[in-house]
């Protein structure tokens, strides 16, 4: 019988049926991010292979023009002029010309600059290719460490918050898929989980309730340990960046931080936001409200994570999932790349139920719509998503929606 002619017959509920009336429109937002990202490869191998025909400065308008920059002046013994905002816009202009954005500064702790030492040996063109082939496969090989079946790679590799990552040249694939496995090991592999949770120091926010998930847990040694990662990371990075690199963070490299934190709604990024700290500026409020309500939620969500990793839960797909958004939503800086994890996570779910939702598909799709509703509307709403998809992994472990309805299994 002809599918349109069994949906008039509501053959099928609109339920189970509207998921997959939503991709055509939800595949055109993600295939301009793959065509984004093809054309970044693009220009990257050609530039590899003919080097003569790069232009100067990078064409790829991305995150590589801030890790680059950092791996080559930590090499060359100038690790504290990443920090000196003059000096790092002058050595930006130098290489980048005038493409360059003011704001382009390095807010990351220092063990963050470890990372884009993976960069040093190459120009910025074929570091973009290495930068994309070592995370993007550091995270598939981490994620198969926890036995994620393939289809779930899949989906959260081909979501719009990982290519977005990917054509960004950001981390949030890598530090999502970290914590994750953190999470995962936690009992299973306590050595695994510290590791993971003391690698996350690169980009602190993103396992921002790892702790209370170990703690809740009564994990002490797994906390030790992490600490004990943690420690060895800054240490490596005071040898190869000199202990002057401290107190430039402290002095200048806090303070680029703070100054893209506070920056008027949209601006820098945030359309592409999903703290609830950016939610709030785009309402209008200021600074001061914003980081009252940001804290608050802060607070909510540990409350939340500890009461959910006290539970006496087999359903740990749902703990997870519901971890990875409480995560985000704790943190004052934070955008759709960071959602890597989340998205994977919501996959994971709707394929062991093998029930696609409508809820999974605004979320594999939402860093498209984002930046539309941001600037189309000046609202950043990504902590709303993230409260649905914490709001449905708390139901499933409530035994809520755990399995589709026996007559109209959806295969995915």
């Amino acid at each position: 019988m002809n599918k349109a002619l069994r949906l008039a017959r509501r053959d099928v509920p609109l339920g189970v049926a509207l998921p997959w009336l939503t991709l055509p429109v939800a595949i055109p937002l993600w295939l301009v991010y793959i065509q984004i990202l093809s054309k970044n490869i693009f220009i990257s191998v050609d530039g590899t292979i003919l080097p003569d025909t790069a232009i100067k400065y990078s064409p790829l308008n991305n995150d590589m023009m801030l890790f680059w920059p950092v791996a080559h002046l930590v090499t060359s013994g100038h690790a504290g002029d990443v920090y000196n905002t003059s000096l790092f816009s002058t050595y930006l202009r130098l290489h980048f010309g005038g493409i360059v954005p003011s704001y382009y500064q390095c807010p990351y702790l220092p063990p963050g600059l470890l990372a884009p030492l993976i960069l040093a040996p190459f120009g910025i063109l074929p570091g973009f290719l290495v930068w994309t082939l070592v995370l993007t496969g550091g995270s598939i090989w981490l994620l198969r460490l926890i036995k994620a079946p393939w289809p779930v790679v899949g989906f959260g590799l081909t979501s719009v918050a990982s290519i977005y990552n990917m054509l960004a040249g950001q981390l949030g694939l890598i530090t999502g898929t970290l914590f994750l496995v953190g999470l995962f090991s936690i009992a299973s592999n306590p050595n695994r989980a510290a590791t993971c949770f003391g690698c996350l120091i690169i980009k602190p926010q993103a396992g921002l309730l790892a702790p209370i998930a170990l703690l809740a847990r009564r994990q002490y040694r797994t906390i030790i340990v992490s600490g004990l990662v943690v420690l060895a990371l800054c240490v490596l990075t005071t040898l190869i960046c000199g202990a002057a690199i401290w107190p430039a963070y402290l002095d200048e490299g806090t303070a680029s931080a703070r100054k893209i934190l506070i920056a008027p709604f949209p601006n820098q990024y945030e359309d592409n936001g999903a703290s609830v700290f950016w939610m709030m500026r785009s309402f209008g409020a200021g600074v001061t409200t914003s980081g009252i309500v940001q804290t608050a939620t802060a607070v909510g969500a540990t409350v939340w994570c500890w009461v959910a990793w006290r539970r006496d839960t087999k359903d740990h797909l749902a703990l997870i999932t519901l971890t990875a958004a409480l995560t985000i939503l704790a943190t004052p800086y934070g955008y759709t790349v960071d959602l890597c994890g989340f998205t994977l996570m919501t996959g994971w779910l709707a394929w062991e139920r093998r029930q696609l939702e409508l809820a999974d598909v605004l979320i594999w799709v939402w860093p498209a719509i984002c930046p539309l509703v941001a600037t189309g509307l000046h609202m950043e709403l990504t902590p709303l998503i993230l409260l649905l998809g914490a709001i449905r992994a708390w139901r499933r472990l409530d035994g809520i929606g755990t399995t589709a309805p026996a007559c109209y299994p959806v295969p995915l």
